[in-house]
């Protein structure tokens, strides 16, 4: 499949600078650690994925980044510098470049879903030989995937978007429907922003193969933070 590629969204794991919403409750080191295990967890489900992997970092106004990107997660991966003013104009310039690059079709994934299967995403770009775009819709109403067959991506449908809002995901497939576009959304999952968030990846995935992966060995290890903040959990359908 050299004509699909799958982007990955990734930041370099610097306390105070990722997952800060988590670090307010359990410290920014521990955010930033457990972020980190999120990307190598993903990366290893990815690997099993045929096509091609950007990783999509973001850059850091006076800092290089990317040495440091790379000694964290290697050589063997095609890095890529996100470039616009926010997360809609990082989207489109990146599914951009892809497909000016000659790929057929694209997925850009965000990088806390670390229980995501990679089954899932295989399935999403198959599914793109018959569908036209696929969206992954997340709990908070955003969505953590989305992809497209090239002929039938719009560079506009990251334009306008409020972003960091809740409201994300229905506006985004409103415009998909507007444009008559046939797309499969896949199931509703939880990506990892808050406490919550960390709980529901915490208690659903007990009996679960990802209990097998680093991500869930670190949580073990803060059981008793994640515990002080437990919360119930919510009906979540199909999980």
């Amino acid at each position: 499949m050299t004509d699909t590629c799958v982007l990955l969204f990734v930041k370099y794991p610097e306390p105070g600078k990722v997952k800060t919403r988590l670090g307010e409750v359990i410290g920014d080191d521990v955010a930033a650690d457990l972020y980190k295990h999120f990307v190598e967890d993903m990366l290893k489900g990815l690997s099993k994925v045929q096509a091609a992997l950007r990783i999509c970092y973001l850059p850091v106004s006076g800092a290089e980044i990317e040495p440091r990107i790379r000694e964290w997660l290697g050589e063997g991966y095609a890095y890529f510098p996100q470039e616009g003013e926010n997360i809609g104009e990082r989207m489109k310039a990146a599914m951009q470049k892809a497909f000016a690059d000659g790929f057929s079709r694209v997925i850009l994934m965000g990088s806390d879903i670390p229980d995501f299967p990679p089954e899932l995403v295989q399935k999403a770009l198959l599914d793109l030989d018959m569908k036209d775009a696929v969206i992954g819709p997340a709990y908070d109403g955003g969505y953590y995937l989305i992809g497209f067959r090239r002929e039938f991506f719009f560079p506009e449908i990251f334009d306008g978007i409020v972003w960091g809002e809740a409201d994300v995901f229905r506006p985004t497939m409103e415009r998909m429907r507007r444009k008559g576009l046939e797309v499969l959304r896949l199931p509703d999952w939880n990506d990892v922003d808050t406490i919550w968030d960390l709980n529901v990846l915490y208690r659903t995935n007990r009996n679960s193969s990802f209990r097998k992966s680093s991500t869930f060995a670190k949580l073990r290890e803060h059981n008793d933070i994640i515990r002080k903040y437990d919360l119930d959990l919510p009906k979540m359908p199909g999980r």
